[in-house]
C-alpha cells in the first residue's frame, strides 16, 4: 500500500489506487445519491441550482462530472468541461472521445504482449521415474 494525500481534505491515507480517503469517498457517494435524486425530479437543472438545492459544493459536482458519474446535457455541454488534451467542449469526463481513442491506440502500440513460456509435454518415462520418490505436504 502507498500513502497518498486525499484530493479533498488533504489528509494522508493508505491507498490501493484511490485518490480520496475513505471518509471523503463515503461523503462523495452520499453527495452523488443526493444529486441523482434531485436530478430525477428536476431534469435539466444547472450546476448552480443543483448546488444550491442539495447543498453539495460546486467543486464536488465538477469532480463527479470529470469522473463520468454525471453528464452535462446538450450537444457541447455548455462549455463547462473541456477536453484536457485538445480543449474541445465535452459533456463528461476529462477527454473527448477522439483523444481517448488516440491515448488507447498509443498505449496499445507501446505495450509489448507478454509471452509466457510454453509447458513442454511431459514424457511418460519421466513421469514413471518419479512415481513414489517424493511425497508432498503443506508446510
Amino acid at each position: 500500500m502507498e500513502v497518498k494525500q486525499c484530493e479533498f481534505c488533504r489528509a494522508p491515507f493508505q491507498s490501493l489506487g484511490n485518490r480520496l480517503c475513505g471518509d471523503c469517498h463515503a461523503q462523495l457517494d452520499e453527495d452523488f445519491i443526493m444529486i441523482r435524486e434531485y436530478l430525477y425530479e428536476n431534469e435539466g437543472a444547472g450546476i448552480e441550482e443543483v448546488s444550491e438545492e442539495t447543498g453539495v459544493p460546486r467543486k464536488i459536482i465538477l469532480y463527479l462530472l470529470k469522473e463520468e458519474r454525471l453528464t452535462v446535457s446538450g450537444e457541447k455541454g455548455g462549455g463547462i468541461l473541456v477536453c484536457e488534451s485538445c480543449k474541445r467542449p465535452i459533456n463528461t469526463g476529462r477527454m473527448c472521445g477522439r483523444c481517448k481513442k488516440e491515448v488507447v491506440t498509443a498505449m496499445q502500440e507501446n505495450i509489448a504482449p507478454v509471452s509466457r513460456p510454453k509447458r513442454r509435454p511431459e514424457k511418460m518415462e519421466e513421469e514413471e521415474s518419479i512415481k513414489g520418490v517424493a511425497k508432498l505436504q503443506v508446510k
